[in-house]
């Protein structure tokens, strides 16, 4: 049995390279904040050399640049130190299946395989027993009144995961629930049976069936702004794209989600 006020816990996040690492995605930022119950005992953050480079949509959302990542030290470098910050801890993430999938392919091009024995996804315990608007780690951030500094970075993200968690173990006390409960077991993704793992905000972008606006940037560099209709995002050869109803071009079209800078929701009135 986990104790809430004693457990050792990982508060995990990462950055990556784009969306997918079914398709050479890397990861090239990690936070992880290590916790005693409450209480901080030590903050991780590094930059990671994905040997990769970023996507335009990763880029923009993070604001990283290739030139800081390339004197960074490749994964293999820091392997061993993440799973020996991680072994022994509930790990939590936001979305943990997107983030954790990472991990698992890094591991597996080093022909080593990272279990995460207990897991705590704070997208699902928000989603199970909230009915919100977003479940997006800043939208829940504002929810539950928790403070925030930079969005879209692996240790701010981390620190503000941290205080998601507890304000929703706080407001779940009622049920008189173990820790116990809520943890889970991390499973390797298969591909592509269980689906392409999306960036919550995006995901639930893509996913409201409502129009949304993107900027998006073309194989020549052309930025354009237009409307679109999503309709299914799909894994081709290549890499991921979002089929939608193009309103610039009343026609249907393939966009590359790595090439998405920018997506809002139509705003109902």
């Amino acid at each position: 049995m986990f104790d809430l006020s004693s457990a050792r816990f990982a508060f995990l996040d990462m950055e990556t390279t784009g969306l997918s690492p079914w398709f050479g995605d890397r990861i090239c930022e990690v936070g992880i904040v290590l916790t005693e119950g409450r209480r901080v005992k030590q903050q991780v953050h590094m930059l990671v050399n994905p040997e990769y480079p970023l996507s335009l949509g990763a880029a923009s959302t993070s604001g990283l640049t290739n030139e800081q990542l390339v004197d960074a030290p490749p994964f293999a470098e820091v392997a061993d130190d993440i799973i020996e910050w991680l072994k022994g801890t509930v790990v939590v993430c936001h979305n943990a299946q997107f983030d954790v999938q990472f991990l698992d392919s890094e591991f597996r091009r080093l022909g080593r395989e990272i279990q995460i024995p207990n897991l705590v996804d704070t997208l699902l315990l928000a989603r199970q027993n909230f009915d919100l608007p977003s479940y997006s780690l800043y939208y829940l951030a504002e929810a539950f009144q928790v403070p925030m500094t930079v969005s879209h970075r692996a240790l701010p993200d981390a620190h503000t995961g941290r205080g998601v968690f507890f304000a929703i173990m706080d407001s779940l006390k009622q049920f008189n629930k173990p820790l116990d409960d809520y943890i889970g077991i991390y499973n390797s993704p298969v591909w592509p049976n269980e689906g392409i793992q999306l960036p919550t905000e995006l995901g639930e972008a893509i996913y409201s069936s409502k129009r949304m606006f993107i900027r998006y940037v073309n194989g020549e560099g052309i930025e354009t702004e237009r409307w679109i209709t999503p309709k299914q995002v799909m894994g081709l050869s290549d890499y991921v794209y979002l089929k939608a109803h193009c309103h610039l071009r009343k026609a249907e079209r393939n966009f590359r989600l790595d090439r998405i800078v920018e997506v809002k929701v139509e705003v109902e009135r």
